[in-house]
C-alpha cells in the first residue's frame, strides 16, 4: 500500500508520496509548495504531470514553467532544478524510468524518444502517463495491467503503435551509477574533467580536497572547477554529492539501515543525509526505504 509521510492535513503543507511498484520504476506523487530541490540529475528518463499549480525548473541552460495540465520530460543524466513558479505550489505526479525499466517495460532505447527536455504538448503521453499512475499506484496490479501501461508510454515517447508486449522474465534490475550528461550546449569533457569525473566515480564517499582532486586531474583548481562545471552543469562538489545520492538509493534497496547508509555514503551524520537526499529527490530516506518495503 503508498505509505504517505508528512503533515498532509494541514492546508498548504508539503506532502508526498514515494511509490515503487516494480524494481526500476518509481512513482511520487506530491504537493510542493515550499520545497526547491538541488540541481540534480536522475539515473533515468523523468516522466512528469503537473495536475495543478504551475511548476518551474532549469535544464541545460534554459528555463521551463510548466502549467496545470501539462507534462514534462527530463532525460536521464540531466542535471536540473525544480520549484513552484507561483506562491500557491503545485501538484505533479512523478514517473521515473531507469534505463532498463525502459527498454525492459516500455520497449524503447531513449535514443528513439522523440522530444527533448522540457514541456511536452502531447495529448497521447499525457493521457498513458495519467493511466500509469492510475494502475501503478493502485495495491496489487496484475503484471499485464502494469506492463500494458508502461508499454503505452513507451509507445507515446516515440510515436508507434502499441502492438504487444514487453518480453517476460528478465525485467530490469539495479545497475551502476550512470553518468550524468553534458548535456546540449556543453562540450565534450576535457581529460582532466574525465581524470576528475572517473576519479568521483569510483570513490564518491571519500571526502577528498578540490586540491587533491586537480592534482589528479593534472590542472590547476580553478581551471578544474570552471571546466567540469561548464561541461557536467554542476562544480564538482555537487557532482559528489549527487553520486553519493544515487548510491545511498541503491544501498536502501538493498535493505540498509538508514543510520548505516548515512555513514556509508559520507554524509556527517543522519539528519544531514535526511536534509539532502530529500532536496535532491523530494522524499526522504525514510519514505523511500518503506516504498521498498511496501514493494518487497
Amino acid at each position: 500500500m503508498p505509505t504517505q509521510v508528512n503533515d498532509a492535513g494541514v492546508p498548504g503543507t508539503d506532502r508526498s508520496v514515494f511509490l515503487r511498484p516494480v524494481v526500476g520504476v518509481e512513482l511520487l506523487h506530491a504537493y510542493f509548495r515550499q520545497h526547491v530541490y538541488a540541481r540534480h540529475a536522475h539515473e533515468g528518463m523523468t516522466l512528469a504531470l503537473v495536475d495543478s499549480g504551475a511548476a518551474a525548473f532549469e535544464c541545460a541552460g534554459r528555463k521551463h514553467v510548466v502549467p496545470s495540465g501539462s507534462a514534462f520530460l527530463i532525460r536521464s543524466g540531466e542535471i536540473h532544478t525544480g520549484r513552484g513558479a507561483t506562491p500557491e505550489g503545485y501538484r505533479y505526479r512523478v514517473l521515473y524510468l531507469a534505463p532498463d525499466a525502459l527498454r525492459g517495460f516500455a520497449g524503447v532505447h531513449e535514443s528513439a524518444v522523440r522530444f527533448g527536455n522540457g514541456v511536452v504538448e502531447d495529448r497521447r503521453l499525457a493521457r498513458a502517463l495519467a493511466r500509469a499512475h492510475e494502475v501503478l499506484a493502485a495495491p496489487a496490479p496484475s503484471a499485464l495491467a502494469r506492463d500494458t501501461a508502461l508499454l503505452r508510454v513507451g509507445s507515446a515517447l516515440t510515436g508507434r503503435a502499441a502492438d504487444g508486449l514487453p518480453g517476460h522474465g528478465h525485467g530490469p534490475g539495479v545497475g551502476p551509477l550512470s553518468v550524468p550528461s553534458p548535456g546540449p550546449g556543453r562540450g565534450r569533457p576535457t581529460s582532466a574533467v574525465r581524470i576528475a569525473r572517473d576519479y568521483l566515480h569510483a570513490a564518491p564517499e571519500t571526502d577528498i580536497p578540490l586540491q587533491r582532486l586537480a592534482e589528479v586531474s593534472g590542472v590547476g583548481v580553478h581551471h578544474l572547477v570552471r571546466s567540469f562545471s561548464a561541461t557536467m552543469g554542476v562544480p564538482p562538489h555537487a557532482y559528489q554529492i549527487q553520486l553519493r545520492v544515487w548510491r545511498a538509493r541503491s544501498l536502501l534497496t538493498e535493505g540498509r539501515s538508514l543510520a548505516e547508509v548515512a555513514q556509508t555514503v559520507g554524509f556527517y551524520d543522519q539528519a544531514h543525509f535526511t536534509r539532502v537526499f530529500k532536496r535532491y529527490t523530494g522524499v526522504t530516506p525514510g519514505q523511500f526505504l518503506l516504498a521498498r518495503e511496501a514493494a518487497g
